[in-house]
């Protein structure tokens, strides 16, 4: 079953609890030209970079409204590491960004703050521990291979988190919020199939980017085998 129809028949099991709310876009079959296959959750909005900003607040010291020059000025790091859709598929690329302690520093998190709500400009969200988001490998990044974010891969900045699935690394990021508990994540309201942590589970993958026909047998988490 090809992720087109994969989707189309998990979707039909939510339709019924929000028939009218839910806008997923399904992509094309065909991967792009860094071997990923396309999804967001509404159609991407139009971002004016000049004007974009991050708003950081809630349970924090200090509320912060981040342009991408502020955040181009953070100590920058890069890193590769493999995308895992929970449909099966992986690629692997190169990402630029800067880590979530950076942040932290910024606007010093009250001590009831547990975890974070992060929201994107398509309407998407997640929550996660703060302490999840603290791993040495996880980045929000502003570029992808080498070029700045384009705008069906995320920009002006997404997560990157190669221990999970990829409907965590929320794309379009508009708002971080810092909170006393998580309360699940948009995946969860589609469809009580996904994790709300949504952890690499083991079994099968297909890195696209190594071939249509490649397939490798995972043990769970981040892959670094290939």
């Amino acid at each position: 079953m090809n992720r087109r129809r994969f989707l189309l028949a998990a979707g039909a099991s939510s339709a019924a609890i929000r028939a009218t709310e839910t806008k997923l876009l399904l992509p094309s079959d065909q991967p792009d030209e860094h071997g990923f296959r396309l999804m967001w959750y509404n159609p991407i909005p139009p971002i004016d970079q000049k004007t974009w900003r991050l708003k950081i607040g809630g349970l924090v010291e200090r509320a912060a409204s981040l342009s991408l020059a502020d955040l181009r000025k953070l100590p920058q790091e890069s890193q590769s590491s493999r995308m895992k859709c929970v449909q099966c598929w992986s690629a692997r690329t190169e990402w630029g960004g800067f880590r979530f302690g950076a942040l932290l520093e910024m606007v010093k998190p009250k001590a009831r703050a547990r975890a974070v709500r992060v929201d994107c400009a398509d309407k998407w969200y997640e929550y996660f521990a703060i302490h999840d988001l603290q791993s040495p490998r996880v980045l929000l990044a502003l570029e992808m291979a080498g070029a700045p974010l384009a705008g069906q891969h995320g920009a002006p900045l997404r997560l990157i988190d190669p221990s999970r699935y990829g409907y965590k690394s929320a794309k379009l990021i508009t708002s971080i919020q810092f909170v006393s508990e998580g309360k699940g994540s948009m995946a969860c309201d589609i469809g009580p199939y996904y994790s709300p942590t949504g952890e690499i589970q083991a079994g099968y993958d297909h890195p696209l980017d190594l071939g249509a026909k490649a397939r490798r047998k995972i043990s769970g988490g981040e892959i670094t085998d290939y």
